[in-house]
């Protein structure tokens, strides 16, 4: 497995390319992500297989619906938060003139991402884990190596939850269950920001060192 990452869009969404044995799919699309991702895969000369997406907040789902439409594949979205596709509820009314929400690329084929089960794309394995708190359908992707966190979890911070549909007391105890529970030795590859590690931010972020200690 190989990835690339790169960021999109206005508010500098981390969009992620996954590729094994000549085949990718793509991970949070954001705004302005297609022709990136489309230099990716010439220049990697790999067939994009799928779109996943670890919420539904418009900044990470808005060129979804261009790729899944130019490669005929499904985008994968926990259901609690499928609803945003349709027109990129679950930000402020703002954001979503800034992100143009009117006229986002309608997806033929969602299929649902389920806490407790794998994701078993282009020959790869990621478990699923609901970890709701900045939205309802927020999810960890995580395999041996890496944990993509969307906006559950950044380095050094974790992810708003002062926008609608966000819950404080679901990402404190996302933070306190899944999270927590993710391997010291795993990567982070966050929604924004730079990359960490689970042992840094077990170690130094101070949200999980607060529901650290009441545990």
């Amino acid at each position: 497995m190989q990835y690339y990452g790169f960021t999109a869009g206005p508010y500098k969404t981390n969009c992620y390319l996954v590729t094994h044995e000549g085949k990718a799919f793509v991970i949070d699309p954001g705004m302005h992500a297609l022709e990136r991702v489309e230099g990716l895969l010439n220049e990697h000369q790999v067939t994009l297989e799928a779109v996943v997406l670890t919420h539904g907040h418009i900044d990470h789902t808005r060129n979804a619906g261009d790729l899944a439409q130019k490669h005929n594949c499904p985008v994968y979205i926990h259901a609690e938060d499928e609803f945003m596709l349709e027109d990129g509820s679950g930000v402020s009314e703002e954001s979503k003139v800034l992100f143009d929400a009117a006229h986002m690329v309608p997806i033929a084929e969602v299929c649902h991402l389920r806490d407790g089960e794998d994701l078993e794309l282009i020959g790869l394995k990621f478990a699923i884990h609901h970890a709701p708190g900045h939205s309802p359908g927020s999810v960890l992707l995580v395999n041996e190596d890496v944990a993509f966190t969307g906006d559950v979890l950044f380095r050094g911070s974790i992810g708003r939850t002062d926008l609608p549909h966000s819950d404080p007391a679901a990402m404190d105890a996302s933070l306190r269950g899944p999270v927590w529970s993710l391997a010291d030795n795993l990567a982070v590859l966050p929604g924004h920001g730079m990359t960490s590690t689970m042992r840094q931010e077990r170690g130094a972020n101070p949200f999980l060192l607060k529901v650290g200690r009441v545990m």
